[in-house]
């Protein structure tokens, strides 16, 4: 391997200048310095324009375990284009590698990667954040849907997935002659989807003609849910999640089409994405004759977000006051690469 000396990745020059200092870079390198290359390919129907991926770096420093022992210094990010990174310059030693991806939402970008105290900085890993309100602010999918019909027409949910992959592990020098091509990592989907079914809405609201003069609009309202999560896991795979607030999506139902004798048979969907949590909140229907308010409860008690999980509420109709509680996976569960394999390399 070739001697380098290269800074690995780009400073985060503002946190770092506010918070604690990059105590001025590897200052001893040794003869040989580790590389290790990523690959991760982007989702298969999301191309790069439409995402961000970021690698984060940390690190232990003794120096600053006198301040707090679970600091862990944030030696730098990249963030990836073309699903692949190759780092440099590496000291031999212990690094976390936090790997995540994330929607592009039109005037957010990258400021969805945020930290704790944004005005304070930090130059610790844990404080880490993502934004998750510019997701949760985004237009809830609303349509109507034929039983039978193919359920990814549920996609037409705007894009709200956060995929995260945590990795501890020493980087090491490889032996003479050691083979080394690069190593794959799989990000999986933090957060969960909330999919209410509403029916046939016009055999329970009024009838067909207040569809058709669009006077009957459906609002979904979800109380304290979080709104950010932070890139770390503890360790353990888990979802650590922030900032709960209340929100509401408002849609007005497409009327269903129908002929001479034929009745209603579309169902009325809502789909939005919610980063983990118990779920609490309400349905509230607004016509013409009145408004009807249904709590967000199943029919066995509370019901909860999980993660990579589309939980699903059926609505039991207007004389009842809860839903039927269906959870199941998405049909993807993470970015669409190989399984990890490390290539030799000890983590």
């Amino acid at each position: 391997m070739k001697k380098k000396l290269i800074y690995p990745l780009a400073c985060l020059a503002a946190l770092l200048a506010a918070g604690c200092s990059n105590d001025g870079g590897p200052a001893e390198l040794p003869e040989e310095t580790p590389a290790v290359t990523f690959r991760i390919d982007t989702r298969a129907d999301i191309d790069d324009g439409a995402q961000l991926t970021r690698l984060y770096l940390g690190e232990r420093k003794p120096e600053h375990a006198t301040e707090d022992m679970e600091h862990l210094h944030l030696n730098s990010y990249v963030d990836i284009t073309g699903g692949k990174v190759t780092l440099e310059g590496l000291m031999p030693q212990w690094y976390k590698f936090v790997f995540l991806c994330v929607p592009d939402i039109e005037d957010t970008g990258e400021a969805i990667f945020t930290v704790e105290d944004p005005l304070e900085g930090s130059c610790d890993l844990n404080d880490v954040m993502i934004d998750y309100l510019p997701v949760l602010n985004l237009p809830a999918g609303s349509m109507m849907q034929t039983p039978g019909t193919d359920p990814t027409v549920l996609q037409a949910t705007p894009d709200g997935d956060i995929y995260r992959k945590v990795i501890n592990r020493w980087v090491t020098i490889p032996e003479e002659g050691e083979a080394y091509d690069g190593e794959d990592v799989t990000l999986t989907r933090l957060n969960g989807q909330l999919i209410i079914d509403m029916g046939v809405l016009e055999d329970q609201f009024g009838g067909i003609d207040n569809f058709e003069q669009g006077k009957v609009t459906v609002t979904l309202t979800v109380n304290d849910t979080p709104t950010r999560l932070y890139v770390t896991d503890n360790d353990a795979d888990e979802v650590k999640t922030a900032a709960p607030q209340t929100i509401s999506w408002t849609t007005t139902p497409t009327p269903n089409t129908v002929g001479n004798d034929t009745d209603p048979t579309q169902r009325h969907l809502i789909t939005v994405n919610l980063l983990p949590g118990m779920l609490s909140g309400n349905i509230t229907v607004k016509t013409p004759e009145g408004e009807y308010t249904y709590p967000l409860q199943g029919d066995n008690g509370q019901v909860s977000i999980k993660k990579n999980t589309q939980t699903k509420l059926i609505f039991n109709g207007v004389k009842a006051n809860d839903f039927t509680v269906q959870y199941a996976g998405f049909a993807d569960t993470g970015i669409d690469v190989d399984t990890d394999h490390w290539d030799g390399w000890t983590e």
